[in-house]
């Protein structure tokens, strides 16, 4: 079973959400599709750990019977100051937790095994990224975080020139500052931000047409946006109604 749990408050800007997937009585197969995050997984069973990457289209997994999961999901402008790696190097890929933390991080992260409630899981994972977080500011580049978060807000519908203009920096600047530091081109980051809404759109306004929601996030028409769909999950618009 697959559950979603809320940050605090004082995470919502950096955490996405934790969830948890456990108690499944047979293999199942899953299509995880991209949504501009990064997360941290923990298999509790096998005793592994490993960060799952900005992803750019969808990826099918295979989770065993009896699977017994944690994961944090980032907003991947704020995890980029966390690793020892660069982004680029996670980009659809899994790496395990010891290229990624110090020796010192995962003695904290291997005591999440030691609690039973996901309550307390939570805390430990939410008071850890609250030191991390604020012992690596200086590595933070906000510029391009509030770029990223500007996407976001505007749900991948904004123009990247615009942004530029408004942080005070060329073009290609910006685009060689934002790969760097996300590990996705700003387009990349963007399609798959109005990918995000525009697939929970088709989920929640069953009763609009494929084609007026297309329109109202930023697609040409029907078309182009059956192609992104395509390309990013492997799927039809439809197969989200």
């Amino acid at each position: 079973m697959y559950q979603e749990i809320k940050p605090s408050k004082r995470l919502h800007q950096i955490i996405d959400s934790f969830w948890t997937f456990s108690n499944n009585k047979t293999s199942e197969n899953y299509k995880v599709l991209p949504d501009a995050c990064s997360d941290l997984i923990f298999d509790f069973n096998q005793n592994k750990s490993f960060l799952s990457g900005i992803m750019t289209n969808y990826q099918l997994r295979e989770l065993g019977p009896e699977s017994n999961l944690m994961g944090v999901r980032f907003k991947t402008e704020k995890f980029g100051s966390l690793s020892k790696i660069h982004p680029l190097e996670t980009k659809n890929l899994r790496i395990e937790l010891a290229h990624i933390f110090s020796a010192k991080n995962l003695t904290i992260l291997n005591r999440l095994s030691d609690f039973e409630k996901i309550t307390d899981k939570v805390t430990l994972l939410e008071n850890f990224m609250d030191t991390s977080f604020r012992q690596n500011e200086q590595r933070q580049d906000q510029m391009i975080i509030s770029v990223a978060q500007h996407i976001r807000s505007m749900h991948g519908m904004v123009p990247i020139g615009d942004l530029a203009k408004s942080h005070h920096i060329s073009l290609r600047q910006l685009q060689r500052r934002f790969k760097n530091y996300i590990g996705l081109t700003t387009k990349e980051f963007s399609n798959i931000v109005r990918f995000k809404h525009a697939k929970k759109r088709i989920t929640n306004f069953k009763e609009t047409s494929l084609l007026a929601i297309a329109f109202d996030t930023g697609f040409y028409d029907h078309s182009h946006m059956t192609h992104e769909f395509n390309r990013i999950s492997g799927e039809n618009p439809s197969y989200f109604r």
